[in-house]
Formats: C-alpha cells, structure tokens, sequence
C-alpha cells in the first residue's frame, strides 16, 4: 500500500515531504510547495541518479557524509523538476556573482536551505528565498544582541522563537536577493509587526514565516 504522503498548508505554499521521487510524480511547479527533505532516510541513491556531471564533480569535493547527502538530495530533487519541466532536457547549472546557484534557461528560480535533521527546497517563478532553522539549537541571545551585527526590533530578543521568526526572515530575504550576506544585514531592517515579520531594505516586503514540526522556516517571494 502506497505510504500518504504529508501536505500541510500555509497561507500561500503548500509543504509537501518527499522520501522518493515519486512523492513528485504529479506535482505541478504552477502551485507554490516548499519541498521537505528529511535527512534521516538514508536513500540517497533514489536521487543520486538524477545528478549531472558537474554537481558530481561538486560532490567528490564535500568531505561530510551528512553534507553529501544534503547535497544529493536536494539538487537531485531540483534535478528533477527541472527535467520535468522542460520537457526531459539536462539541467546547465550555474553560479551568479554572489555565488547563488541557478539553472541556465529556467523560466523558475529556486531556494535551498539546510538544518540538522531536515532540507527545504522551494520553487518558484518569481524570485524566492527561504530559510529553515531547527528550534532547538542553542542561540546566545545576548551575544547577537552586543555585537549590534543585525537590525533587528527589541523584541527579537525576548526569546529564541522571537529570535529565530526575524533570524530566518532575514535569510531567506538575502537568497531572494541572491546576493546572501554580502549585503551588509545592518542596513536591513527586520521587524515583527502584527504577527507577520516585515523587512525593510529601501523597499518594504513581506515574509511568510512557518512553524512546522520543531523548525521555523521562512519565505520570501517577490
């Protein structure tokens, strides 16, 4: 019997966890979904498979077993929806000046965030980032706030989910950009205004921020 598959909805992506390919047999890249990788089912063959040449070249280069299977997993996965997308072609990966991945022709652009136990990878096709963090890692709170490296509202420190909600924000918001943190983070403002966090860079936008299962993840899209 085939395992259901778990799909919990936000405001305006679907979270859908893929152990298999053929979680995504019929997922269609005009929804929004927020791709969730859990790291601890060790069958990374079923996606390596679908790596080309080049990112196998990149993967002879990582020395963690945990990284390497980070890796396979999600440009394996991103592989494949772009192989589904443009009619079987082979994906032409790239890096921008920033050094930001993305797939040469793709009419979508892509986000890949790590943490411990779990990867996320969103798609879309306008510009995205996102951000994950694992609820339960240790967070000096005091520490971030001394070195006045990022710009966040005071209540960002009042504890860790406050912390992490504007933390994950400000990330996804760099990817979005593409430019990640070469962009000095104390020019950006990141606050929490009503229950949504909002960020201010000269221009003001919106980020989706997520609870799910013991992570924060966060989304921009513009």
């Amino acid at each position: 019997m085939k395992r259901p598959i778990s799909v919990n909805m936000s405001k305006r992506f679907r979270l859908m966890e893929v152990t298999s390919p053929k979680d995504i047999s019929e997922v269609n890249l005009a929804e929004r979904v927020i791709f969730k990788l859990p790291m601890a089912l060790q069958n990374e063959s079923d996606f390596l498979k679908y790596i080309d040449l080049s990112n196998k070249a990149k993967l002879d280069e990582i020395s963690s077993t945990e990284d390497k299977l980070r890796f396979i997993k999600t440009r394996g996965l991103v592989n494949i929806l772009f192989s589904r997308d443009n009619g079987g072609e082979n994906p032409i990966w790239k890096l921008n000046s920033y050094g930001k991945p993305y797939i040469e022709g793709w009419d979508k652009d892509f986000s890949i965030s790590h943490t411990r136990d779990l990867s996320v990878v969103a798609v879309a096709s306008e510009a995205i980032g996102i951000d994950i963090e694992d609820n339960s890692r240790d967070i000096d709170l005091e520490k971030f706030k001394r070195t006045k490296f990022l710009n966040f509202d005071e209540g960002a420190y009042n504890n860790k989910e406050e912390f992490l909600m504007r933390f994950t924000a400000l990330e996804a918001y760099l990817k979005y950009l593409g430019k990640g943190f070469y962009k000095d983070a104390r020019t950006i403002s990141v606050k929490k205004i009503d229950d949504g966090i909002v960020i201010d860079d000269g221009d003001v936008i919106k980020a989706e921020v997520i609870k799910d299962g013991g992570y924060t993840i966060s989304i921009v899209i513009g």
